[in-house]
């Protein structure tokens, strides 16, 4: 590989704008990328990109997401700082995958690596679905491409629900309030009574956000004209769950909560629905792999490699759901530029990411080796 090309494969990729749903250009061009690089590629029936190389174990499946939220920014590069969207989330990331990988099997080094770069992680996570849904493989270890920090590596993500709530009236004149129950009143009532539980969760607010439940209302809906009591209101509630607690569990609370509401509200109906769940991860903190990125981190940069805990929900979650799986999450980036105006990356952390990546293969490689000598 040469050695400019993980700096303009990377501005290739911010070049092309690839909101969740318009991944078409950018998955033509990595294909064409990843085939260069030794990789036998195929694209899946949604755009999924799958690069293949190498054989035997371990086996290893490296896997970012090719798509960004809504908004493009311009790219440019100021001194060793490139500016983007998808330069934190998660571009760089997925470009520190694939050349981290990219390296290790022009070494030769004994070993499976897949590559794959999805699509719509941001919106409904179809290709990360698909993929699942007709994968026959089976791997050791996985690396899922998110800004971690060059330095550190994330090895538990939070669960998901999302919970729709639909609150039913009969509708009246606005001009006389008093006679009809307000659907939306009612639906701000409910909204108290969860906030009410949220508390309950959090207490008395020393353990942080990822040990606790949280939950966050993202959408709210009613009325539909304006001389008429609002009949219809539907809330949508974005729950997050830690790895300590299940997804059954914290649905049996949320569900207990609406019910002892419903039955102080005699002139409402109230439908409850979750829409999509996700289980919670987190990987042992001594597993074989986070102890390979501790050592790789601290022998590529010196620094003590860190493991982090993110209160988000992504692609990793179903997947090691799935295939139980030894995985974290990895890539360069200050996450807190995420879905930002000022998405950036440095590219010394970009390309120390790439060392550590190679280097993580490398070890987990060599520990195949040993145990098969």
């Amino acid at each position: 590989m040469d050695v400019g090309y993980p700096e303009s494969l990377l501005l290739r990729m911010l070049e092309i704008y690839s909101p969740s749903g318009g991944e078409g250009k950018i998955s033509k061009v990595l294909a064409k990328e990843i085939v260069g690089l030794g990789f036998n590629v195929s694209v899946d029936g949604v755009g999924n990109v799958l690069g293949k190389a190498g054989e035997g174990s371990p086996k290893v499946l490296l896997c970012g997401h090719m798509d960004t939220i809504e908004g493009a920014l311009e790219v440019k590069k100021r001194g060793r700082v490139i500016f983007g969207r998808g330069a934190v989330d998660a571009k760089s990331p997925l470009a520190a995958l694939i050349c981290g990988a990219a390296k290790h099997i022009e070494e030769g080094r004994k070993g499976t690596v897949h590559v794959l770069a999805v699509i719509d992680e941001e919106g409904k996570s179809r290709g990360m679905k698909h993929f699942l849904s007709n994968c026959k493989e089976s791997y050791d270890y996985a690396i899922f491409g998110e800004p971690s920090g060059a330095y550190a590596v994330t090895v538990g993500y939070k669960g998901r629900l999302v919970l729709k709530a639909m609150v039913k009236t009969t509708p009246g004149h606005a001009s006389a309030p008093q006679l009809f129950e307000n659907a939306v009143y009612v639906a701000m009532r409910l909204v108290g009574r969860l906030r009410l539980l949220e508390a309950v969760w959090t207490g008395d607010g020393k353990k942080s956000l990822f040990e606790v439940p949280t939950l966050c209302v993202t959408c709210f809906r009613g009325g539909a004209q304006d001389n008429t009591v609002p009949s219809e209101c539907e809330v949508t509630v974005d729950v997050r769950v830690p790895p300590s607690q299940s997804l059954n569990e914290i649905k049996g609370k949320l569900i207990e909560t609406i019910e002892d509401f419903r039955d102080g509200e005699k002139r409402a109906e109230i439908e409850v629905a979750f829409a999509d769940e996700n289980e919670p991860y987190l990987e042992n903190s001594r597993s074989k792999l986070v102890k390979a990125f501790v050592k790789s981190i601290n022998g590529v940069s010196g620094r003590e490699g860190r493991l982090s805990h993110k209160t988000g929900t992504g692609d990793v979650n179903d997947f090691v759901k799935k295939f139980k799986t030894s995985a974290v999450v990895y890539g360069p980036g200050n996450s807190k530029l995420d879905h930002t105006p000022l998405e950036n990356i440095s590219l010394t952390e970009y390309l120390d990411s790439i060392s550590i990546v190679e280097a993580v293969l490398k070890r987990i490689s060599a520990d195949a080796t040993k145990k098969q000598a």
